[in-house]
């Protein structure tokens, strides 16, 4: 796909923005653990980013939308493995930026930067730009998305240098913990925005309330009349392969979530529900403990511990679990978990039937 002349302007601005960025080494100033905010000047929604990885190849800028994507920041910055995380890009509205080697670009990318001027400090390190969106893989930026992403990174820059400088701190003050550094805009009646740096409040609790588990009465009374037995059971949040024939025509897959739960010992599926392509992952994971409760209906006993990685089953699943009896445990999996889970998503990708649906091993 060559570059149109009409898109080469915004992506020169958008990748000369990303080399001023790599240029004022913002691994030396901010740690993973730094969240700040960034105005989107149309709409007003803040864009809340952080920086992971270290010099060169490793440079990357992850930026989520509103209050959901700054609790999805949190969850990212609070937790040492991203495995256990490893959801929330299918799950809020976002952007990111990453400097890789030539080999890891797409045909895509390397069709951008071949109508581009990369500049004279070029280190071999090519910016690469990706759109994040609920119930999609990573895509291509959309149009309106390149300017958004060119403002984030400028004023990303700012910030950084304004901490370089001395002139700015992201330290949390005592007191003031849900208080975020912002960039903010405002536009005048030709257009022309101006930037300012103040502080905003984001309460995420009040800003963000999590709905109130419901589940039947009636089953759990039973689940809980059950003996306790020795098995123990495995929950899993899989995401299918892309399926490129299904991509929209921005070039975006959507994303087919599965759950599956497996004997932890044997590692023998025992049920699997099965999402539809694109469906919302908030909306998906709030079905999860019915179907949990289906299954639990099924055996008979009761299971002594259920097994978790990713923490947002754990948080989905926590309750249910506690009333129920039956401990929960949340760590990583094995490594030979992925085969298998590679070889049942391969099995149920063959399965003709119409989603959502429900399996039973």
């Amino acid at each position: 796909m060559a570059l149109r002349q009409m898109e080469q302007l915004p992506y020169q601005a958008l990748y000369a923005a990303a080399f001023a960025f790599l240029a004022a080494r913002p691994w030396d100033t901010l740690s993973e653990d730094d969240v700040f905010a960034v105005q989107n000047p149309e709409d007003g929604e803040l864009q809340f980013a952080r920086i992971t990885g270290r010099e060169g190849d490793q440079c990357e800028l992850t930026i989520f939308s509103g209050v959901r994507g700054l609790d999805a920041l949190w969850s990212l910055s609070n937790t040492p493995d991203k495995t256990f995380v490893s959801d929330i890009c299918c799950d809020v509205s976002g952007l990111c930026f990453a400097a890789v080697p030539k080999g890891m670009l797409d045909s895509v990318d390397r069709d951008i930067v071949a109508a581009l001027t990369l500049p004279e400090t070029f280190d071999g390190n090519y910016p690469v730009f990706r759109s994040l969106r609920p119930g999609y893989y990573p895509a291509h930026l959309k149009p309106g998305e390149i300017g958004l992403l060119t403002q984030v990174l400028n004023q990303a820059t700012v910030i950084v240098r304004e901490i370089q400088g001395g002139t700015l701190s992201l330290a949390v003050t005592p007191g003031q913990e849900d208080d975020y550094v912002a960039r903010l805009s405002s536009k005048n009646e030709q257009g022309v925005i101006a930037w300012r740096t103040e502080r905003v409040t984001m309460v995420l609790d009040e800003l963000l309330p999590r709905p109130t588990p419901t589940w039947n009465g009636e089953l759990q009374a039973a689940i809980t009349a059950k003996p306790v037995g020795p098995q123990e059971l495995r929950l899993e949040l899989l995401l299918a392969p892309p399926d490129l024939s299904q991509a929209d025509e921005d070039g975006a897959a959507p994303v087919t979530y599965v759950f599956l739960v497996s004997d932890h010992r044997s590692r023998k599926p025992l049920c699997a529900q099965i999402a539809v392509p694109g469906a919302s992952l908030p909306e998906f994971r709030q079905g999860l403990p019915v179907v949990l409760l289906e299954l639990l209906e099924r055996l008979p006993k009761r299971p002594r511990r259920v097994h978790v990685e990713l923490l947002s089953l754990q948080d989905s699943m926590a309750e249910l679990l506690a009333t129920l009896g039956i401990a929960l445990a949340q760590h990583a999996m094995p490594a030979e978990c992925e085969q298998e889970q590679a070889v049942l998503l391969k099995q149920l990708a063959e399965v003709d039937m119409p989603l959502p649906a429900t399996l039973w091993f």
